[in-house]
């Protein structure tokens, strides 16, 4: 029988800890309670939780050093934190993505939304053991450069934009197999000039896909991807070459972004040229 999954709460506030437990179990999820930071290491290492839920202002070791201790530990590197936290301070905020938090709610929160961050973290790094298994090569080897996905880096870069309260979407775009890649670095070139981040905001998911986190609204975003897909059928046609397709997926996270790009490829729909 597997295990069941487990949640620490680190929360000062009884009502507070009372309204994440019923989150946990409406989730069908068990959870533990630690009310300050000192309780809530022991409470990491005697528990070994699937996920924390840490408030920044408890007693004893504040969030902030919690998470940071969490971090330096091999053991605890990986575990899912999302900060519950009424803090507003963007500075605040910031810092904890920097700690590594995977996430932020911020007090009072919507009980839906926060159920769906949960479940997104838990994911998320079932998402990443797999994929550290599937690209961890043999004694001996290296695992290609082209092999390396860069998801992790992505998601952190979304949730430091996420941080500063403003619009923020994640474009998937994927290339057909076939083709020269110079079709494919004349995109990714347009798009590391024109995004704010450069190099930063463009991150490798595969071979040939690649994921951008872009600081604009959903229609904004369009307008940019069919700029840039602009730029790949310009170089298709200066080649002379029908390959790559090129393939893009929109939306408010990774997952949604990746969906639109999938569904996009098995369609074999590409966007309309900018009128």
């Amino acid at each position: 029988m597997p295990f069941a999954t487990r949640i620490l709460i680190v929360e000062d506030d009884r009502f507070n800890v009372r309204l994440l437990s019923e989150v946990c179990r409406n989730l069908g999820y068990d959870s533990d309670v630690a009310m300050d930071g000192l309780a809530a290491l022991e409470a990491v290492e005697r528990f070994r939780p699937d996920l924390v839920l840490l408030d920044l202002m408890i007693p004893q070791l504040d969030g902030f050093g919690v998470l940071e201790r969490l971090r330096g530990q091999p053991e605890t590197s990986d575990l899912p934190v999302i900060l519950v936290t009424a803090i507003q301070d963007r500075d605040a905020r910031a810092r904890g993505i920097e700690l590594g938090a995977d996430d932020f709610v911020a007090k009072p929160f919507k009980l839906a939304e926060l159920q769906g961050r949960i479940q997104a973290a838990l994911q998320m790094r079932t998402f990443k053991r797999q994929l550290t298994r599937d690209l961890t090569p043999p004694a001996g080897r290296v695992r290609p450069r082209a092999l390396m996905d860069e998801t992790t880096s992505l998601d952190a870069a979304l949730a430091a934009a996420r941080m500063q309260n403003t619009p923020v979407q994640v474009i998937t775009v994927e290339f057909s197999p076939e083709g020269p890649v110079e079709v494919l670095e004349a995109v990714l070139e347009a798009a590391r000039e024109q995004l704010p981040g450069g190099k930063s905001s463009v991150f490798l998911r595969g071979v040939r896909r690649h994921s951008m986190v872009v600081p604009l609204d959903g229609l904004a975003t369009r307008r940019l991807a069919a700029a840039f897909h602009a730029v790949g059928a310009t170089r298709r046609t200066a080649l002379n070459v029908r390959e790559p397709r090129i393939f893009w997926g929109i939306g408010p996270d990774r997952d949604a972004a990746d969906a639109a790009c999938t569904a996009a490829r098995e369609a074999g729909l590409e966007p309309e040229p900018l009128t």
